[in-house]
């Protein structure tokens, strides 16, 4: 513990100063606010569009499902990438910089690297993603005041998912040290592989993907909370093992 603290402080400086932290924060804000709005606005767009183009079609009025409908696509799509964008090189950054050099030379623990780079980023996408999921609740309660249900599990669903795409970051890196580059095409790698395995529809209900692409569908009563228990469960364990495999190939990455 007296290694690990240190180190988290010195992730939290270093985000501080590179404006990191502060731009998820920032950016997913803007998505919890941007969202509500966006569904608030889209009737009259269509609306204005269908006019200028000579076609009349009735367009329903806008939803409180139809805002997180917006909110989880903005968030599952645009959120998480660039949260892979802006922390997918924290550890590799370290490799280009031999920054960790003298420190594992001086007696760190490599787990600890791990442990902490992991434990910095579940922070950093936790506090984003509340807050960013607190602001678009406010404002679909404050537009529409229509409640939902299931809407903790639907919200925690891509909250896992979320540490799912870290432990993926990290595994990543510690197979490509020196290539951000590497790191991000591995992460998109297994995403497409996973949503080619998902059209198989016996297989697509237990991948990590089924978890963002029925945030909607839970909350419009087409599935039920037990049928995300097993990719809740398969998400949670996968995120575990890469973690532990990441410290272990991390033991092994020469150092000099």
């Amino acid at each position: 513990m007296s290694q690990m603290v240190p180190l988290f402080k010195k992730e939290l400086i270093e985000s501080w100063r590179n404006f990191k932290f502060a731009a998820i924060v920032i950016v997913f804000a803007i998505i919890g606010i941007l969202s509500p709005f966006t569904a608030l606005i889209l009737p009259d767009i269509l609306g204005i569009v269908m006019d200028d183009s000579g076609v009349t079609v009735e367009i329903p009025e806008s939803t409180s499902l139809d805002s997180y409908m917006q909110f989880f696509s903005n968030m599952n799509q645009m959120g998480l990438v660039i949260f892979v964008i802006v922390f997918g090189s924290i550890l590799t950054h370290e490799f280009t910089r031999n920054t960790l050099v003298n420190l594992v030379t001086k007696g760190l623990k490599r787990t600890y690297v791990i442990v902490v780079k992991a434990s910095f980023l579940m922070l950093v996408w936790t506090v984003g993603y509340v807050i960013s999921a607190l602001v678009a609740y406010a404002y679909t309660i404050y537009y529409w005041d229509e409640p939902v249900d299931h809407l903790v599990l639907a919200f925690s669903m891509t909250w896992l998912y979320g540490l799912f795409i870290i432990s993926l970051i990290l595994l990543a890196s510690t197979l490509f040290t020196n290539s951000f580059i590497a790191v991000l095409f591995s992460v998109v790698a297994v995403v497409i592989v996973m949503l080619m395995a998902g059209i198989h529809p016996d297989i697509a209900e237990y991948l990590p993907q089924y978890l963002i692409g029925n945030n909607v569908g839970l909350l419009a009563g087409e599935i039920d909370p037990e049928d995300v228990l097993w990719p809740t469960v398969i998400t949670a364990v996968l995120s575990l093992v890469f973690i532990l495999l990441a410290v272990i190939r991390f033991k092994k990455v020469p150092m000099t």
